[in-house]
């Protein structure tokens, strides 16, 4: 039992096609793609990403579009000194 599945990774040309069968996992997919793993794959270009673990079998469809991108850091980082320089340049 195998599915067919196409992986489009951030910033790089062409989707890649990969075959997968049921245990595979996020970080499988990965390697066998020759990406490493320093990428996560979801569903939609948005969505939340499957776990680096997680099997993929039963949570895809056959002929499914994949994305691959790097994981981002969310939030803003102030510290008091930054806030006050930051006003302070602001207010000239």
């Amino acid at each position: 039992m195998e599915k067919h599945v196409v992986v489009k990774v951030a910033g790089a040309g062409e989707p890649r096609e990969a075959v997968i069968s049921p245990g595979v996992t996020s970080r499988d997919l990965l390697e066998s793609l020759g990406l490493g793993t320093n990428l996560l794959i979801t569903q939609d270009p948005a969505g939340a990403p499957f776990g680096v673990d997680e099997t993929l079998f039963d949570k895809i469809q056959e002929g499914q579009k994949l994305y691959a991108s790097p994981a981002m850091e969310v939030g803003l980082k102030v510290s008091w000194r930054m806030g006050w320089r930051a006003s302070l340049r602001a207010s000239w």
